[in-house]
């Protein structure tokens, strides 16, 4: 595969949908769609989550296939502004936010996750084979995987298979600010 678009393309196909009938699905924009196939642009993570979706696939299986699909850059600097940080909101008390460009392209997906006082994430679970560590950066979190509860301070980390169903909440009065690295990257 040689672009997302292309990939998205086939998928599409082969699943026997038009663009049309795909856009409806995903509920991403017809022109937008259009415009990845076409190589007009790269679409979002967000966007590329949709397409999967209404795929019924997994985003990691959505990305097959691009693991070595070219040169590695030897260093990829990201710093965006704020407002142009690509941001996923789970709801009012439960954001993450990407802290990498082009994750499609790469083998990590790093995040920050910020929870609000009461604030959790949505039970997640992930393909065989991926791993997610997290460090609590401040405030005090619960992190639930696969039944088991475990409880993180400032500096805390926890390392784990992601296919096994896990969730981060807020405990105490204070905001929650944590990395997390997901290997190979998906949502």
């Amino acid at each position: 595969m040689t672009d997302i678009g292309e990939r998205i393309r086939v998928l599409r196909k082969e699943h026997g949908l038009s663009l049309e009938e795909l856009s409806h699905k995903s509920g991403v924009a017809l022109a937008t769609l259009s415009r990845l196939e076409n190589g007009k642009g790269s679409g979002t993570f967000k966007t590329h989550r949709k397409i999967a979706e209404a795929l019924g696939l997994a985003i990691s299986q959505l990305y097959q296939g691009f693991e070595d699909s070219g040169p590695e850059e030897e260093v990829s600097i990201f710093q965006p502004k704020p407002e142009e940080a690509e941001t996923f909101t789970y709801d009012d008390k439960a954001s993450s936010i990407f802290l990498a460009s082009q994750i499609s392209g790469k083998k990590m997906f790093p995040q920050m996750i910020v929870l609000q006082p009461g604030g959790r994430t949505a039970l997640e679970q992930y393909g065989q084979g991926t791993e997610r560590w997290l460090f609590c950066l401040e405030g005090e979190l619960l992190v639930k995987v696969g039944g088991k509860e475990f409880k993180l301070g400032r500096g805390g980390t926890i390392y784990f298979k992601a296919s096994q169903p896990h969730q981060f909440s807020s405990l105490g009065k204070a905001q929650v600010k944590a990395l997390t690295v997901t290997t190979p990257p998906v949502l």
